[in-house]
């Protein structure tokens, strides 16, 4: 690897390198990445809108029932979201009486189902979903978000968070 001498930086701090970067921007695989997640997310959250539920919920909602009971820590894991965001979304959700949390059998477990009004809820998103699903399919196609997603998955799994 090259190394960079006090002299050899200070003539590349003197290049413009806005110049040189500006016309590369479309290959930031955060800015792709992050546009065609804000696409999705408002697509998502306009089919859900009848419900009253975000996308994020109903993605949420999903995990749960897929792993309950299932304690936070689990959820966090299998979902990648930090604890800030999970606690964040689980309150909303209890608040509308949607998602119970219970204490384990030790005291410091919290075990998340979802109520009956919960899977009602749920129940009456999957038409919405699928519909969103469909739409979804015309900007990317998810064969290949399903792929994307499980190489994350395991590449996370590999190298783990600090």
């Amino acid at each position: 690897m090259d190394s960079i001498t006090p002299r050899a930086f200070r003539a590349r701090a003197d290049a413009p390198v806005s110049s040189s970067y500006a016309p590369r921007g479309g290959e930031c695989a955060y800015a792709n990445l992050k546009l065609v997640a804000r696409v999705l997310n408002t697509l998502y959250d306009d089919a859900l809108r009848p419900v009253d539920l975000r996308a994020g919920q109903l993605a949420l909602m999903w995990a749960i029932l897929a792993l309950e009971p299932v304690e936070y820590g689990r959820l966090s894991v299998a979902t990648l979201t930090d604890q800030t965001t999970l606690s964040r979304t689980v309150a909303k959700l209890r608040k509308a009486r949607l998602v119970r949390v219970q204490t384990g059998r030790d005291g410091r477990v919290k075990l998340l189902t979802l109520t009956p009004a919960g899977r009602k809820r749920f129940e009456a998103a999957m038409p919405l979903w699928e519909d969103a699903q469909r739409r979804a399919a015309e900007f990317v196609p998810l064969s290949e978000a399903r792929t994307l997603a499980r190489r994350v998955r395991k590449t996370t799994r590999a190298y783990p968070r600090s």
